[in-house]
């Protein structure tokens, strides 16, 4: 292995460990946000190539966790909305599927849920360019 490859590699490590870390402070240590939050770092460490691994990226999420571990503002709600859609998301949870009586939504339309994941993913896409950042 060369020299350029082990920095590469401890960038890339100590990157993924910073992220956990602000990303448990973020969201307060809570349960079940840290568990889903774990489960997204190691997926997007492992899936991603080293080629797109950002400094500049990772910096800036990283200013964006500080702040939603400092100040319980929009930040704030948006790390906690994204973890628990994506905890409601896992095969493991059981959901209840249930008519939405006030809104008259039938969460069991795969379409209107394919809809709103497929219009979820694009916000988060434009929200990640706008702030440079990697939220996933």
């Amino acid at each position: 292995m060369s020299a350029t490859a082990l920095a590469d590699r401890q960038a890339i490590v100590q990157a993924y460990r910073q992220l956990y870390r602000q990303g448990l402070k973020a969201v307060n240590y809570s349960t079940p946000s840290r568990h889903v939050l774990l489960k997204t770092l190691r997926s997007s460490f492992r899936s991603l190539p080293v080629q797109d691994f950002d400094p500049l990226r990772i910096s800036k999420t990283l200013d964006f966790l500080h702040k939603a571990a400092d100040i319980a503002g929009i930040e704030h709600k948006i790390m906690k909305n994204l973890l628990m859609l994506k905890y409601w998301d896992q095969p493991s949870v059981r959901t209840d599927l249930r008519t939405l009586k006030g809104l008259g939504i039938d969460q069991k339309d795969t379409h209107l849920r394919k809809d709103a994941r497929e219009q979820f993913n694009r916000t988060l896409m434009l929200l990640n360019e706008s702030l440079g950042t990697c939220l996933r």
